[in-house]
């Protein structure tokens, strides 16, 4: 048989003869379920799927073989070791020129398309809560000018001597807060492209951090020395991921993490950008932690302005760090457990995806 057209396909395919077990599938078989053909055909495929799933689908198995009657199973999820994907399967009896059954299963992946909704939803409601916040900026920055306008006026006036140092505390605070609009605002900087390698800023990140925690925390890398160079701005990218990697720093720091690491990693992959059709090859930047992790009424609004989960938190750098991402025609991703957290920063490697 010419299995050139069915490994060309996104959808996965597997043959499944009378005991359930697999006897051939196409590439995207193998790459959704990530195992090879010698394991798929280890074991029953009931094997592989879900504790919960699994009698409930050796049973529509065993009746699909025996009735012939078809039958999809949504969100299955197929687990090997650590790893778990979820699928929308469909399952078929086929008949071979000898007359015994064999079961066609066909694969979908359900966890891209979930994760591209989901990413869709928050850039447009990151969108929206920053209009908000943009607006209250607006209508605090105005009345700010006015105090700082009045208590230098106050200080020019005879006899003001006295109050010098309460009109410098408030001509000051009022320059702190000023700033801190602006920040909200996020204030376009100048953006200077260049063509760098990745791993240089890393470096500088990693350095930093670990003189700054002393030596106290590990320090790990695992990068992919064969990533091209990336188009950016070397400042503001900095920027971004030494917010990131403080934030991962605190966190293992201030919950006295026994034995806190914090780990850079790089890779190229395929993704499809929110709300565009198609994949491109993007940059992978992932920082990770063996903190306590993210809270789960978080986890969705951590780059939004003010919202922090650490008691000295602003709130502020998480949110400079997805609007410079975003200039950059990038996102970020964010997944996280109890004693794992990963974020992942997604970037082209020229100026556009």
């Amino acid at each position: 048989m010419d299995t050139r057209l069915l490994d060309a396909l996104n959808t996965g395919i597997v043959l499944l003869d009378e005991e359930r077990t697999v006897c051939w599938a196409n590439e995207a078989a193998t790459r959704i379920t990530s195992m090879g053909m010698r394991q798929l055909a280890s074991a029953p495929f009931e094997s592989w799927v879900a504790d919960g799933q699994a009698s409930e689908l050796k049973e529509s198995l065993s009746h699909c073989i025996r009735s012939g009657h078809s039958f999809t199973f949504r969100e299955l999820i197929l687990i090997r070791d650590d790893f778990a994907t979820t699928t929308d399967a469909s399952f078929s009896r086929l008949q071979d020129p000898v007359g015994s059954g064999l079961v066609l299963v066909e694969l979908s992946e359900v966890d891209q398309l979930l994760k591209i909704s989901r990413d869709s939803r928050l850039l447009s409601d990151e969108a929206g809560f920053r209009k908000l916040a943009q607006g209250l900026a607006h209508e605090v920055k105005n009345p700010l000018g006015g105090i700082k306008g009045a208590a230098q006026l106050l200080a020019k006036e005879a006899g003001a001597a006295e109050f010098q140092e309460y009109l410098s505390i408030i001509i000051s605070e009022a320059d702190r807060l000023k700033e801190l609009v602006d920040r909200l605002l996020g204030t376009p900087q100048a953006h200077d492209s260049e063509e760098f390698n990745i791993h240089l800023i890393l470096e500088r990140a990693r350095s930093l951090l670990g003189a700054e925690s002393g030596g106290s925390i590990e320090m790990r890398r695992d990068y992919d020395p064969s990533l091209p160079e990336i188009h950016a701005d070397r400042n503001q990218l900095f920027q971004a991921i030494l917010n990131i990697a403080k934030n991962a720093l605190e966190a293992v720091t201030e919950s006295n993490t026994p034995s806190p690491w914090v780990r850079f990693s790089t890779r190229a992959v395929r993704r499809a950008h929110p709300g565009s059709k198609g994949a491109h090859t993007m940059l992978r930047v992932r920082i990770e932690d063996n903190g306590p992790g993210i809270p789960d009424d978080l986890k969705d609004r951590i780059f939004f302005p003010m919202v922090s989960g650490r008691a000295q938190g602003s709130g502020i750098g998480l949110s400079i760090t997805q609007t410079i991402i975003s200039r950059h025609h990038g996102w970020i991703e964010v997944e996280s457990e109890p004693g794992h957290t990963a974020i992942d920063v997604i970037l082209p490697f020229g100026d556009t995806p």
